[in-house]
């Protein structure tokens, strides 16, 4: 097999899974996912990084992966500091930008995926990626932790090194 036909092969198996999972997540009911939610949470907050962190990046979640919300606010209530993204809509650019509070991020406007972020002119925010190179993956050491919310699945909150002292959470 061709580098090119393992490479299609592998992007259209994880569309299969994709597809697969959303169609499990949308089965279940709101309940469960916050349920779910809920035990994702506790577990991260007493992993051993988590509780060393002083900086953290949180993407916000939609209605079909696990809810960030809870995370912000163990953020917030444990005195770290809360990055979350800002999305260029006319390009694929992406900043983290400080939150100051919780009231602070139930103000914010409303994307179009129904997702707080600040807004396009907000400048006035510490911007976290200021120093890093996003094509080579690279993070920053504005921060010490990453999360993102993933599809709520049996497998959940395995670490994945982006490099010898940061970590990403899906």
């Amino acid at each position: 097999m061709s580098l090119h036909a393992g490479m299609a092969a592998l992007r259209a198996a994880k569309q299969t899974l994709r597809r697969e999972i959303k169609q499990r997540v949308a089965a279940l009911g709101g309940d469960e996912k916050l349920r779910q939610s809920l035990v994702v949470s506790q577990q991260l907050f007493k992993h051993p990084k988590y509780v060393s962190c002083n900086r953290i990046a949180v993407f916000l979640s939609m209605d079909d992966e696990v809810r960030t919300d809870v995370i912000i606010k163990d953020v917030f209530k444990r005195g770290k500091s809360c990055f979350i993204p800002r999305y260029n809509s006319n390009s694929s650019h992406m900043d983290m930008l400080k939150l100051s509070s919780l009231q602070d991020m139930e103000s914010l406007p409303l994307t179009s995926w129904n997702i707080r972020q600040p807004a396009e002119d907000d400048n006035s925010r510490e911007e976290a990626l200021a120093a890093a190179s996003m094509l080579k993956r690279e993070l920053c050491h504005h921060w010490e932790a990453v999360f993102l919310p993933a599809f709520i699945t049996s497998q959940w909150l395995l670490p994945s090194s982006v490099s010898q002292d940061k970590e990403v959470w899906t």
